[in-house]
């Protein structure tokens, strides 16, 4: 059965009319074409809607019941047009987005700030989660994007990468440890150093890991630990020396540790926008990324 929306809007103004002529002059069709418009509805229907005599047009039982289902169809329809508009024009909208505790703080917070002043009425959503478990809650489909690095990109998370800045490494010892009179630390300076590491499945340990692997390197891993915070917190307490991306930098002064340059080599880090691959972000989302970019510019500049 194919019904359409100009059979349904003929329908509803002669209905509400009760008049052929009004109705096809609201139209703007001739009369002629309005009534086949009607009949070619009742036909696919099967039914007839509208008693019709020389000088009015009444519904039939069965028209004052299609009249409302005609009805709920053009504010249904009306409704989603204006909540697309709304969500176009960012009047209304959600980003959810996953990253680590560090990015969530030192590089989202800000942007959460400026963006809510910009668009009141978008809902900002955060999931801060363990850098290793970002690709694989972007491909759940649980959020809309992350922020995070992947050392190995798996095929089977399906996901896409977009480019968003590079970081360094630091190196971090307590304030009492030998290297804490370095301004800059050579990994090959934490060769036999009781070592914090992240957990193997961390993308920033992945890294290191291949780093000592490059440079012939093995460090003496004494912990091992999920979050930057840990990390920061048994550097402190002189249990051993660590790595952490430069973008750690704000939480040292609370841990009271020392961080220098890591050079020989200096290691970069990938930072990037993961996705779903072949998924169309919606606008509030391509406008939180937009807007994330801006304000690294400003940063930087």
């Amino acid at each position: 059965m194919s019904i359409t929306l100009r059979q349904l809007r003929a329908f509803l103004l002669v209905a509400d009319t009760r008049h052929f002529t009004q109705a096809a002059a609201a139209m703007h069709i001739t009369q002629s074409a309005l009534s086949a418009l009607i009949r070619e509805l009742e036909g696919r229907l099967a039914v007839q809607l509208l008693d019709r005599n020389t000088r009015m047009v009444e519904l039939t039982e069965a028209g004052r019941y299609f009249h409302q289902v005609a009805e709920n169809v053009f504010n249904d329809l009306n409704k989603g047009i204006n909540d697309l508009h709304e969500l176009s024009t960012l009047q209304r909208g959600q980003v959810r987005i996953v990253a680590s505790t560090v990015i969530a703080s030192g590089l989202l917070s800000p942007c959460f700030k400026s963006f809510r002043t910009l668009y009141p009425n978008i809902k900002l959503s955060l999931h801060d989660v363990a850098e290793e478990a970002i690709a694989e809650t972007v491909a759940a489909g649980s959020v809309d994007f992350g922020i995070g690095t992947c050392f190995e990109l798996s095929d089977s998370l399906d996901l896409e990468e977009s480019h968003l800045f590079d970081n360094t490494f630091i190196a971090l010892c307590s304030k009492s440890h030998p290297l804490a009179q370095q301004e800059t630390i050579a990994w090959a300076d934490l060769q036999g150093q009781s070592f914090i590491a992240l957990a193997p499945s961390s993308p920033i340990r992945k890294l290191i890991d291949q780093t000592c692997h490059d440079l012939g390197i093995e460090l003496r891993i004494t912990n091992e630990v999920s979050f930057a915070t840990t990390v920061l917190s048994l550097v402190n307490a002189d249990m051993g020396v660590s790595i952490l991306p430069m973008n750690n930098h704000p939480y040292i002064p609370a841990f009271d540790v020392h961080a220098a340059e890591l050079v020989e080599p200096e290691v970069m880090r990938r930072i990037s926008i993961l996705t779903r691959k072949n998924r169309t972000l919606m606008p509030a989302s391509i406008e939180f990324i937009a807007h994330i970019r801006q304000h690294l510019a400003d940063t930087l500049a």
